[in-house]
Order: C-alpha cells, then sequence, then structure tokens
C-alpha cells in the first residue's frame, strides 16, 4: 500500500510538472509577440518622424549604431539615445518612410532579455532604396520593455 501511495504521489508530481511547462512556453511566445510588436511600433514611428514614440520605447542608457555601404565604403555611426533623439529633433523637413520587415527572428531569455533580427526593406515613397538588417536588443524595466541597443547594417538595392 505504502508503495502505491509514493508512486501515485510521484505519478501527480510528473502530471503537474508537465501541466505547468506548456503554459511557460505560451508566456515566452506571448513576450516574444510583445517584443516584436514594440520593434514595429519603433519601425513605424521612425519612419513618421514620431520622436515622442520613439524616446517612449527606449531605455535610458540606450545605443544607437549602424552600418551603411555606400560607393564600395562602409560607414558607421554610433549614437547614444539622447544625441539620436537630439539628431532626429533637428531636422526641418523629415523624408517619411517606411521600414516593413519580411522576417523576423526573436531569442528570448527567461523572459527578461529579449535579441530580434528584423530584415527589412527601406522604402520612400513606394520605391524601395535599402535592405535594413536590424538588430535588436530589449529588457524588461519594470515589466515593460524597452529597447536597450539598436543596431543595423543597410544595402542599397540595385534598381
Amino acid at each position: 500500500m505504502k508503495k502505491i501511495f509514493t508512486r501515485l504521489i510521484a505519478l501527480a508530481f510528473c502530471f503537474l510538472a508537465s501541466a505547468q511547462q506548456p503554459a511557460e512556453e505560451l508566456d515566452i511566445e506571448s513576450e516574444k509577440a510583445i517584443v516584436k510588436n514594440l520593434v514595429e511600433k519603433f519601425l513605424t514611428a521612425i519612419g513618421n518622424h514620431d520622436i515622442e514614440t520613439v524616446q517612449t520605447l527606449f531605455s535610458d542608457k540606450a545605443n544607437i549604431y549602424g552600418a551603411s555601404l555606400r560607393d564600395g565604403k562602409w560607414i558607421t555611426k554610433t549614437y547614444t539615445i539622447q544625441e539620436f533623439l537630439e539628431r532626429l529633433k533637428s531636422y526641418d523637413n523629415p523624408t517619411k518612410y517606411t521600414e516593413p520587415v519580411s522576417d523576423f527572428i526573436v531569442h528570448m531569455e527567461k523572459g527578461m532579455l529579449a535579441f530580434v533580427r528584423a530584415d527589412a526593406i527601406f522604402t520612400i515613397n513606394g520605391e524601395p532604396r535599402n535592405n535594413n538588417l536590424d538588430y535588436f536588443t530589449l529588457i524588461k524595466e519594470n515589466g515593460n520593455w524597452k529597447i536597450l541597443n539598436g543596431s543595423y547594417v543597410s544595402l542599397r538595392i540595385k534598381n
């Protein structure tokens, strides 16, 4: 009788453990969707020159890095988020653009750190200009996802 009772308890623990695992996976998938939406929100806001929205999406200590291939030479740029926002504010008549993403890859660590790769086409007035490979590191601060780092490689599309 004692063996049966012990086995029943062990079996109950197995069922409880396996029942909890899919719930955790669903939570991670939900977090991945939130992160993906935040990146899309950023790409839309930056394209619309919506500086106020952009500012809310970044951690105060964030950085922006970029590399663009122009005329066979790589040009790199590095900004703190404050420098980046000031640069955006300095434009008198900014060109608006879209950057639709064709492919997202999201890696999540413990629901607190996310790495996102977004393969996008930088488009002005419906004309594709660049293929941007955007990489983002996001961190959860006080229960909210914030972009900690935004990096990109931009390659001209030959027309």
